[in-house]
């Protein structure tokens, strides 16, 4: 009778093990196709890690883990609600897609902190792609356009009017610059991901950014430049960190997205 037992547990435990594979293979595909195209082939080894991390967190009851969608000037935006948690006036947090990316591939890994500090609004970029992806083109005042409509949307939803935190990756973090440098859009912290640049940290201050978190994976061929830019920014007087997004390419897929929630907590204004 036991030997019968443990041979049924035994199978059971295979079935779970391969269902569990399975679904982090999807997920690590979806996750993929939002990362401009680069580093999909280093996705799939976070994604269990990913599946289990994001479990625990909801479980905790830290974040809602169902999006909602926000009506902004005739477009449809995905969100999250701010957390029960927040200890302050909701704040919005947007993030800026990259290139060829589907924006529910990427909005929840961002939730966390996002939610933290108030409204996660995720909207389209300006151009999209045949395949029903979305890039931002050129046009900086077509961008902000895209992200002031957002913007309002989560003040109606109850955010405050005070600048919030862009999150950008990879094109996406072009976009949030050159919309603080052209005074288009106003923030009070920046997260950029995954893009190799150097902002002028006066330009920055002036417009009103008090921190700017940089980050990248150790296989993001912009991880060293950003490392740097971290250090001279901070040597000039703008409150900048570099985040290690772990042993991963050019991507927002990391095995412990803590240091996503970390990252724009901090540029949020919270510190711990």
């Amino acid at each position: 009778m036991s030997m019968s037992f443990s041979r049924a547990v035994r199978r059971v435990g295979v079935v779970c093990s391969l269902a569990a594979v399975l679904f982090a293979t999807s997920l690590a595909s979806r996750a993929a196709s939002g990362n401009d195209g680069v580093g999909r082939a280093r996705v799939a080894h976070v994604a269990a890690s990913h599946v289990t991390t994001l479990g625990a967190s909801e479980a905790r009851g830290m974040y809602g883990s169902t999006p909602t969608s926000l009506r902004a000037e005739g477009a449809n935006v995905m969100a999250f609600p701010p957390a029960k948690s927040a200890a302050r006036a909701p704040m919005t947090v947007i993030y800026l897609h990259g290139r060829h990316a589907r924006v529910a591939n990427g909005c929840p890994w961002f939730r966390g902190g996002a939610s933290e500090l108030g409204w996660l609004v995720c909207p389209e970029g300006v151009e999209e792609q045949p395949d029903g992806s979305w890039s931002w083109g050129a046009d900086v005042f077509a961008q902000g356009a895209i992200v002031n409509r957002t913007l309002r949307a989560a003040v109606a939803n109850g955010a405050t009017r005070e600048p919030g935190v862009a999150v950008g990756f990879s094109q996406g973090s072009y976009v949030a610059v050159d919309l603080v440098k052209a005074r288009l859009a106003r923030f009070r912290g920046l997260v950029l991901l995954g893009a190799e640049m150097h902002p002028n940290a006066q330009t920055l201050r002036d417009a009103g950014v008090k921190r700017i978190a940089l980050g990248a994976g150790r296989l993001d061929g912009a991880h060293d430049s950003l490392v740097e830019e971290a250090r001279r920014l901070d040597s000039e007087g703008l409150e900048a960190r570099f985040f290690e997004l772990g042993r991963v390419g050019h991507t927002y897929a990391v095995e412990d997205t803590t240091v996503l929630r970390d990252a724009i907590a901090w540029a949020g204004g919270l510190d711990g």
